[in-house]
């Protein structure tokens, strides 16, 4: 519930953002970027809030989306996590089975009690995970995702990190991206992308 009552202030806050002209991370991604994304870590262990061990195979046979953040992040997680379930809930019907996975940047202070609490608006939709920081860390890797520990002072620290949402097709395969601070038209647009090829491919 935490991400629901954060949003009011992240979306003021990402105003500017996102009513900025589309940038040049809005174009469509060359496929050739993305196929070998997330390669050979998809069996790694990780928990879900309830503690159980999950692995990113886990979520193959159905198109999803993967995005590492953190929970204490002002304004990119719980404005791109919004975004993301938004754009899923205008598509309606054909978006039922598409979740959001998330991974945790901050596995020290990202407990799987407190990413239950904080996404507990989201009805199911969004998959929270974490695992040792040397996990997260080769997890991050195999997809490419910056992230660096900013000291913040008086002992606290925030996460600078890449932030693009990455549309996983039912084999596993990263097919696109979503960056932050896309509109909501794009964002749809992908998604739906997504979907109508799952529907192809079955």
């Amino acid at each position: 519930m935490r991400l629901m009552l954060a949003l009011t202030s992240a979306l003021l806050a990402a105003a500017l953002v996102m009513g900025a002209p589309a940038r040049a991370d809005d174009a469509p991604v060359a496929d050739k970027g993305l196929k070998n994304l997330g390669r050979g870590v998809e069996r790694i262990e990780l928990k879900d809030v309830d503690g159980k061990s999950v692995r990113l195979k886990d979520f193959d046979g159905k198109p999803h989306v993967l995005f590492f953040g953190f929970t204490r992040c002002p304004v990119v997680c719980p404005v791109t996590v919004w975004e993301l379930d938004a754009a899923l809930e205008a598509i309606g019907k054909d978006a039922r089975d598409v979740s959001i996975v998330f991974i945790s940047l901050d596995p020290a202070r990202d407990t799987p009690a407190v990413m239950k609490n904080y996404f507990s608006g989201f009805k199911g939709r969004v998959n929270a995970l974490s695992a040792p920081l040397p996990v997260v860390t080769r997890l991050a890797r195999a997809y490419d995702v910056r992230f660096e520990r900013v000291d913040t002072g008086k002992g606290d620290y925030s996460i600078d990190h890449t932030a693009h949402a990455f549309l996983v097709n039912a084999d596993g395969r990263v097919v696109d991206t979503i960056a932050f601070g896309a509109s909501r038209e794009l964002s749809v647009s992908r998604l739906k992308s997504l979907i109508e090829a799952d529907k192809r491919r079955n």
